[in-house]
């Protein structure tokens, strides 16, 4: 009889316990098998969409201030020199109409501010024109590329800018437009002379020159925004140029 009862209380006790279980793995696989769910669509969704948001993304920060159009001084952040590096101005001989005249010239480290551009036809306005191309300059403005000509002198003075920020207009220029670059030591005047698309591979653009130019690009997808393996290019003719007698060293 005792061993009855004690079978009876095992397989009981037995059947609670797979009972028990049993609700245990149905209350788990209820709540997790949702999740595991979402967890696949939202991973389906970020793919699909991934593609999609790199390509409109430069719309989003212009539109949401992903990079700000006012002037800001990167002289204070310039990481690529020590803040009490000295000025470094020189006093440099200029053919002008055939006459020799002496100007001083400000030569910028990379990263100072160096310029500012206008083309008002386009929409171009007071936009800060930083030393270098690298990718954190062109957070703060166009960038002036060091391996063509300092603004002021002979031949091909070349400027670089993103086409979702500071050169969101650069495709509004047009053929006979005035643009300005003004530097501390001297503002120089322009005619754009003409429009050009080339591969990122292409140099000669930006090669030196025996005419005096400005060269201005930014990245090129037949009117959209982003990343780009063109370039679309305007070409400006120098037609004056304007020594200032003192130095402003706050530009």
């Amino acid at each position: 009889m005792s061993d009855t009862v004690s079978a009876n209380q095992t397989e009981h006790s037995t059947h609670k316990h797979k009972t028990s279980s049993s609700r245990v793995l149905r209350t788990f696989t209820y709540v997790l098998t949702p999740f595991l769910i979402l967890v696949v669509l939202c991973s389906a969704v970020v793919l699909v969409l991934y593609k999609p948001f790199r390509e409109y993304k430069p719309y989003i920060d212009l539109a949401f201030g992903g990079a700000s159009m006012e002037v800001r001084n990167l002289r204070t952040l310039n990481k690529y020199r020590d803040d009490d590096a000295p000025d470094q101005v020189k006093e440099i001989s200029v053919d002008v109409n055939g006459t020799q005249e002496t100007h001083t010239i400000v030569y910028p480290y990379y990263g100072d501010r160096y310029a500012t551009l206008n083309c008002e036809a386009a929409g171009m306005k007071d936009i800060p024109v930083y030393s270098g191309t690298a990718t954190d300059v062109l957070e703060y403005g166009a960038g002036w590329y060091n391996g063509s000509v300092y603004i002021g002198r002979p031949g091909n003075v070349v400027i670089a800018g993103h086409n979702h920020t500071f050169f969101y207009n650069l495709p509004k220029c047009e053929i006979g437009d005035i643009v300005t670059l003004e530097t501390s030591y001297c503002k120089c005047t322009y005619i754009v002379n003409e429009r050009v698309v080339f591969h990122e591979k292409d140099y000669k653009y930006v090669y030196p020159t025996e005419d005096d130019r400005l060269t201005m690009y930014t990245c090129w997808n037949n009117g959209k925004l982003g990343m780009s393996e063109y370039r679309l290019a305007y070409i400006c003719k120098l037609e004056n140029i304007e020594w200032k007698e003192e130095v402003d060293k706050d530009e």
